[in-house]
C-alpha cells in the first residue's frame, strides 16, 4: 500500500496560505489527487470555494478550529478520506489560529502513520505584516 503524503500548509490569517497552495495545485502538484482538508475560522466557505474551482476535492472545517477538534474526528476525517478518494497528497490549511502540534501529533499516531506520511510542514509569513504579529 502506498502511504499518501501530508503536507501542512500554515500561517496567520490573511498571510496566503490559499494563494500558495492554489499555485502549487496549478504549477507543480496537478498531476497529482489531492484533497485538501481547510479549517475556515470567521468567514465561512470563502477560500474553500477558491480551491474547488482548481478542481481538488475539499473537505471545510467550520464548526471551530481544528486544533480543538482534532483527536478522535480528525483521524477519522484522515481515515475517511484515505477510504474514499485513495488520493497521492493531502493538503491541511488549518486556520490562522490552529495550534500546528496537535495537528501534527495527530499525524504523528501509529494508526495514521499505517497508512500516511508527514511529507512536508510550511508556514507562510506575509512579511509586510510580520512585525506586528
Amino acid at each position: 500500500m502506498n502511504k499518501t503524503k501530508i503536507d501542512i500548509i500554515s500561517g496567520f490569517l490573511g498571510a496566503g496560505k490559499t494563494s500558495l497552495i492554489k499555485k502549487l495545485l496549478l504549477e507543480e502538484l496537478n498531476a497529482e489527487k489531492i484533497v485538501i482538508i481547510e479549517n475556515e475560522f470567521g468567514e465561512i466557505g470563502i477560500d474553500g470555494s477558491m480551491l474547488k474551482s482548481t478542481g481538488v476535492q475539499v473537505r471545510e472545517i467550520s464548526s471551530g478550529c481544528i486544533c480543538c477538534t482534532v483527536s478522535g474526528d480528525f483521524s477519522k476525517a484522515l481515515k475517511e478520506i484515505k477510504k474514499d478518494y485513495e488520493p497521492d497528497r493531502v493538503i491541511i490549511e488549518p486556520s490562522g489560529v490552529g495550534k500546528l502540534s496537535e495537528i501534527i501529533n495527530v499525524i504523528k499516531d501509529k494508526s495514521i502513520l499505517a497508512e500516511f506520511r508527514l511529507n512536508m510542514v510550511l508556514t507562510v509569513v506575509d512579511l509586510g505584516k510580520y512585525e506586528i504579529y
